[in-house]
């Protein structure tokens, strides 16, 4: 028996599928950040120097919700996107998402594994969580990789 219901004297609807059939295609950067693209965006790719505005979801390998700049509830942030200029060695931006985010173009999305040694390796490195538990959880797993889920705002070269 099926399970799609028309009408009687219509055509079956068709059945839309929940995920996509495709498999999602990873990229790697030269130093190891494994990475996917979720949305395209448009107009010029950031560079090295480019102040760059971003929104992000963070969490850890194990799946685990550890913060969102978006506006989502408890241990959520209030909307307001990050900024940081890229490109700056030994600057304050994590190495993984730094090189997560040059190339990217603006309103596009990317969802990333960071390993743990291009993580938080040191501390006061950003972003930074703001609460204590949150923060706790980024330095006490720093050895683990993260799963970050960017979101590029805006492009300022």
């Amino acid at each position: 028996m099926s399970n799609d219901w028309s009408p009687p004297g219509q055509a079956p609807a068709t059945r839309q599928p929940l995920l996509s059939d495709t498999p999602p295609v990873y990229q790697r950067t030269p130093s190891g950040v494994l990475y996917e693209l979720i949305s395209p965006g448009t107009g010029p790719a950031a560079g090295p120097g480019s102040r760059v505005s971003f929104e992000y979801t963070l969490r850890r390998a194990n799946g685990y919700f550890v913060y969102s700049t978006a506006s989502c509830g408890v241990g959520c942030g209030d909307g307001t996107p990050e900024s940081a200029t890229l490109g700056q060695p030994d600057g304050p931006l994590i190495a993984g998402l730094d090189e997560l985010l040059q190339g990217m173009q603006a309103g596009e999305k990317r969802r990333a594994l960071v390993p743990g040694r291009l993580g938080y390796v040191r501390e006061g490195l950003a972003p930074q969580p703001p609460e204590f538990g949150q923060r706790r959880q980024v330095l006490v797993h720093n050895a683990e990789g993260l799963i970050w889920e960017v979101r590029l705002v805006k492009i300022r070269q």
